[in-house]
């Protein structure tokens, strides 16, 4: 990390964001390396508490992770605060730990951690103002840029494996949107939280009971473009969100 990058003043930058200032063009400096990065994202759990992760790639191709804060995590219907005009909406499977998961996990031991995997939305808006400006290690300082996690309904057969595309369908205000899903299946999930807990540990946030986990996008990132509600069903599971107006 370079001497000159001060991860404390980029969280300050960023909490005035979550505390409703002005989002901002980008951090000054940028963070330097990944570590300076995840300075950053402990900075700010620091001030707005922990209890969600989100698996992220960065530049898409290096594997990483966003600490999130636990309050961001909301039930199915809930009625959200405005969000910027070009936030999206992905649908994603959420993990729900049943018990806390240390540095060292086996896959088996990170399989049995996991007490329920429920269907749920990602709302992204960074609090950069531009995302398509901003450099990769920018967003992954914002927590690659989650604005907030929507926990649907239990997925039935979620023991199975998760093998193969799970059938999502999704509206946008009542309006069918006809979009490719990306099949995870509950193997890779697992190969990510074993990683997670030795990284969690690492920034002093350690996998506890009840930490909500999203492990990528199966539909999206797409616009929301305005709409006030979207709701997604897969199986016998549903999510669903209302969002304000400005």
């Amino acid at each position: 990390m370079s001497a000159a990058f001060d991860p404390e003043a980029a969280a300050r930058a960023l909490l005035a964001v979550h505390g409703a200032a002005p989002r901002l063009p980008g951090l000054v400096p940028p963070p330097p390396d990944p570590d300076a990065a995840y300075a950053v994202q402990r900075a700010v759990i620091r001030a707005l508490g922990g209890g969600a992760w989100k698996m992220a790639l960065l530049a898409g191709r290096d594997r990483h992770a966003g600490a999130l804060p636990g309050r961001g995590v909301v039930r199915s219907d809930a009625l959200l605060p405005p969000l910027p005009a070009d936030a999206c909406i992905e649908v994603e499977t959420a993990l729900i730990l049943g018990a806390d998961l240390p540095a060292g996990a086996t896959a088996a031991a990170a399989a049995d951690a996991i007490a329920e995997v429920r269907l749920a939305f990602e709302l992204v808006a960074p609090r950069l103002a531009d995302r398509g400006t901003v450099l990769p290690l920018e967003l992954m300082a914002d927590g690659f840029g989650s604005a907030g996690i929507v926990l649907g309904d239990v997925l039935p057969d979620w023991r199975d494996g998760m093998t193969g595309p799970l059938g999502i369908a999704l509206w946008l205000d009542e309006r069918r949107v006809a979009v490719p899903e990306t099949a995870a299946s509950l193997a890779e999930a697992v190969d990510f939280l074993a990683w997670l807990a030795g990284h969690a540990a690492a920034q002093d946030l350690p996998l506890c009971q009840g930490d909500v986990i999203i492990t990528g996008a199966r539909i999206g990132p797409l616009p929301l473009d305005g709409a006030r509600t979207a709701r997604a069903r897969a199986g016998g599971a549903a999510v669903s969100a209302r969002f304000a107006g400005p």
